[in-house]
């Protein structure tokens, strides 16, 4: 449970961003800008123990994000594992079971196509001394892999841990109810959402570190 000073910050940060959610949403345009929001709205609302409205932002985001990435962005495996975490928080623990399967299908996708690219990249002259100059807020290929590299074990003991959630229910409610009282964590990144709302937009690296929090709670 939050307390009061929490709680504020909460429904102000809600209430920027829905505001925000509704203005863009004018626009047909499927926009990151939308992405972000979503995003923000579903993890003020996970904190607010209101998952079923953090499901169906994170549902929304994703729909919108499949037109803007490659199906095998580490965005849209990053929203895959958030919406398993999140029906698991939820007690719901077979719908949670695709969307973890799926972000490891997409992560280990991922992880082969990116050793492609590199191995290109050392092999092209023009390309290295392209990515020599990098670009700012983006991961390099070497970070993108290593990190991917060391989330796909994560990503494949949550799914063993599912599994056996739904063939030893008593269990499985048991593991659930911890996670839950867990979660009273995740209230020390109210004023990391706080200031997340400010600017709208994240970047990869603070994503990852929030995925690698919710991943070591199981």
């Amino acid at each position: 449970m939050t307390g009061d000073g929490d709680d504020s910050d909460l429904d102000l940060a809600w209430k920027m961003l829905n505001t925000a959610r509704v203005i863009v949403a004018k626009s047909p345009e499927k926009t990151m800008e939308k992405v972000n929001i979503l995003i923000a709205l579903a993890e003020i609302s996970m904190t607010r123990e209101d998952r079923d409205s953090s499901i169906g932002y994170y549902f929304e985001a994703l729909a919108i994000l499949e037109h803007l990435v490659r199906p095998d962005h580490f965005r849209i495996v990053d929203l895959n594992i958030r919406i398993c975490l999140a029906f698991e928080l939820a007690s719901k623990v077979g719908d949670a079971i695709p969307y973890c399967a799926k972000a490891i299908s997409l992560c280990k996708s991922r992880i082969h196509n990116l050793k492609i690219a590199k191995e290109a990249l050392l092999a092209d002259k023009d390309l290295r001394a392209s990515a020599a100059k990098g670009h700012s807020g983006k991961l390099t290929l070497e970070e993108e892999i290593s990190y991917l590299a060391r989330m796909l074990p994560r990503f494949q003991k949550k799914l063993e841990e599912l599994k056996q959630a739904m063939s030893t229910p008593s269990d499985g409610i048991d593991n659930i109810m911890k996670r839950v009282v867990s979660q009273a964590s995740h209230e020390q990144s109210v004023n990391n959402t706080m200031a997340r709302t400010a600017s709208l937009t994240s970047s990869q690296l603070c994503l990852r570190q929030h995925q690698e929090k919710a991943l070591e709670v199981a």
